[in-house]
């Protein structure tokens, strides 16, 4: 099958889905819900059901290298530019770490900041000689190989990410729990956060990783993050 064919099979699976997401909707309305209720179902439906294109999309251009939806706005993974930030759009954090074990194997230095324990990720990338910070609330936690940090601390971790990216530049920082630390920040402080960060990368010809679920935030955010960022992965 052709890459325009897989594109009208993709679209023609997206718009099937989104007619039977809306007939579930319409046949709400004969069962006496409110306005407010119908809304509140309307955006969980098509909430799922951008879950479910995202998921599909990332994993079709992973297996076929071709972009699916948006016209080939999206970067490639074979684009990743000699520095700065990149939005790794994904349902689920996998791709963030294969990308991150591949720079690796350029580069040589590594920092992994992440939700996961450092040991269970470990055992399923390639990235043993990465340093990693554990993104917990587990205040004095020590294990082998790892720094703790508190989701809350984005001056330590910045400092963490600059101090790394000085020793020589070239670096390759992956940044995974984007979603947890708006939670515990909110997204104006992850924002600021993650403008001064990027300068850091930049200056010290060094590349970020950020994993990025944008049906798990407000569109509005996501765009202004896409916008502080070289690319879309």
């Amino acid at each position: 099958m052709g890459d325009d064919e897989k594109r009208k099979s993709f679209l023609k699976g997206f718009e099937e889905g989104l007619r039977a997401a809306w007939r579930e909707i319409a046949s709400l309305t004969t069962r006496g819900y409110s306005s407010t209720e119908l809304g509140v179902m309307a955006k969980s439906k098509l909430a799922v059901l951008y879950r479910d294109v995202e998921a599909m999309e990332a994993r079709l251009r992973e297996e076929e290298g071709i972009p699916i939806v948006g016209g080939g706005e999206l970067t490639s993974e074979r684009e990743v530019g000699r520095r700065g930030a990149y939005l790794v759009r994904e349902p689920k954090a996998e791709r963030v770490f294969r990308l991150f074990s591949d720079l690796l194997r350029t580069n040589g230095r590594g920092l992994c900041i992440t939700r996961i324990h450092p040991d269970d990720l470990r055992s399923r990338y390639r990235i043993e000689e990465a340093g990693f910070i554990w993104l917990s609330k587990s205040a004095g936690t020590k294990a082998r190989g790892m720094a703790v940090a508190e989701p809350s601390a984005l001056v330590d971790i910045a400092s963490a990410i600059s101090d790394f990216a000085d020793e020589g530049g070239n670096a390759a920082v992956l940044l995974e729990g984007l979603e947890y630390m708006i939670s515990q920040n909110g997204f104006g402080s992850i924002l600021r956060f993650l403008q001064k960060v990027n300068e850091k990368i930049v200056l010290s010809d060094s590349v970020l990783l950020i994993s990025a679920n944008p049906a798990a935030m407000k569109e509005q955010e996501y765009r202004l993050l896409a916008k502080e960022v070289a690319g879309e992965i």
